[in-house]
């Protein structure tokens, strides 16, 4: 018990150690090696960081690092036994039920947690500017524009909403794909390898998933549209968890 804790609590700090290290690296580059218009402004060089820029790495692995502290967790239970042992004190309902509520939270946290102690970083790095305007009624910001060039601390914090639903999401998804397939690796590469194959084959599309941890990837994206993406992923990674638990308990 104690050691399933711990590999818990360890997956879950790699996690966030590893959010901080992409969000730092493109940090270091647009800082000494990248130029850009507005590359000064805290949440333009954040924006860039999530993913919107030549190096921002966050928006490639964050199915990964969201699915890391609690997301493999019922495979290495159900291969050990001791899933058998939980289930001798709590039903499989109440089980399932606990399984997807600190899978969820477990995978928002870690992607909220980089996410927050970079934009700290960056506030002090570079001061809360609201000077984002390019001309007119446009900013260097696509998603929520207005509240990005007017305030800078409010738009950070709407901003980690929307990283912490991706965790949500993705941590579930992939909850969902391990009752399945009972492999840990395949479960931190298949929702890694779907964001992918989406983002190659639709370019410069709404419905992009990559767009659920940095939706300023495309232009014409809404709140609405976000939605969807969200509630459909979760609905499917939860049908999928609890049909596949019922399953694998049914054949033992």
């Amino acid at each position: 018990m104690e050691k399933t804790r711990f590999k818990s609590l360890l997956f879950f700090f790699i996690a966030v150690l590893i959010g901080i290290i992409l969000f730092e690296e493109a940090n270091y580059e647009y800082t000494y090696r990248v130029e850009t218009a507005y590359g000064d402004h805290a949440i333009y060089r954040l924006v860039l960081s999530m993913g919107n820029g030549q190096a921002g790495l966050n928006s490639l692995f964050f199915p990964v690092l969201a699915a890391l502290p609690l997301g493999i967790s019922y495979v290495r239970e159900y291969k050990s036994g001791y899933l058998k042992l939980i289930l001798q004190r709590m039903s499989l309902s109440k089980y399932m039920i606990s399984k997807l509520l600190k899978n969820a939270l477990a995978g928002g946290i870690a992607l909220v947690i980089p996410y927050y102690i970079y934009a700290i970083h960056l506030y002090f790095q570079l001061g809360d500017k609201s000077e984002l305007m390019i001309e007119e009624g446009q900013t260097a910001v696509m998603f929520l524009p207005n509240l990005a060039a007017g305030n800078t601390l409010k738009y950070i914090l709407v901003l980690s909403i929307f990283v912490f639903l991706a965790g949500v999401t993705f941590a579930t998804f992939a909850l969902g794909i391990s009752a399945w397939i009972k492999n840990q690796f395949l479960t931190l590469a298949i929702p890694f390898a779907l964001c992918i194959f989406v983002a190659i084959i639709t370019p410069d599309f709404k419905w992009d998933l990559l767009l659920l941890y940095s939706p300023n990837g495309y232009a014409e994206v809404s709140i609405g549209i976000l939605a969807i993406m969200y509630i459909s992923l979760m609905i499917v990674g939860v049908i999928l968890f609890i049909s596949g638990v019922i399953r694998n308990e049914k054949k033992e």
